[in-house]
């Protein structure tokens, strides 16, 4: 039994080295020199076997680090269910999900700071701005048929507005469903 527990605990560990790699990865690594280039070395190859699966990786999106970091958690846990799959699936997509929710939120937020104190300093910064949320921003005139009835400052604060209530309730309802499909006893 004391065998298992220490096999498990080195899954943890290599499962949190593993997450490292993948965090690191998004950054500047080369900047870690002779660091970044034993942490490859110790999970490249784990990794490689799920980048060899071709619908895990599409256009600029590669899922592979996702299943092997799960994989890797299932290993260790010991009992594969269809409902803990599906409940781990879910979570992940909520999981993208989420992120872009919070990314466009704190865009507007940033955008609303100018708008609301009637500032124009940093113009450039604002139109950067501006690139990133005004796609959000349209879709939100377009589904709500707003046109131009209201200006932009309205636009952007509905949105906002739409951002977060989107992302309490996706919290709630995921949460519901994940707990939800998790009790699935097969």
């Amino acid at each position: 039994m004391q065998v298992l527990q220490v096999v498990y605990a080195i899954i943890i560990v290599y499962v949190l080295v593993l997450s490292v790699r993948i965090v690191m990865g998004w950054f500047a690594p080369q900047a870690l020199g002779r660091a970044w280039e034993l942490l490859r070395a110790v999970t490249d190859p784990y990794l490689d076997l799920f980048r060899r699966i071709r619908f895990l990786r599409g256009g600029m999106f590669d899922f592979s680090p996702i299943a092997a970091v799960l994989i890797g958690q299932l290993v260790n846990w010991g009992r594969i269910t269809v409902g803990f799959f599906l409940a781990s699936a879910f979570a992940a997509a909520w999981s993208g999900a989420r992120f872009l929710l919070l990314l466009f939120l704190i865009v507007g937020l940033i955008r609303m700071i100018p708008l609301l104190f009637r500032s124009s300093a940093g113009a450039g910064i604002w139109r950067v701005v501006d690139l990133i949320i005004q796609p959000v921003v349209a879709w939100v005139m377009r589904v709500f048929n707003l046109g131009r009835r209201m200006g932009y400052t309205q636009h952007l604060l509905l949105t906002v507005g739409l951002l977060f209530v989107a992302w309490l309730l996706g919290e709630f309802v995921v949460r519901q469903i994940v707990y939800g499909l998790s009790l699935l006893p097969f």
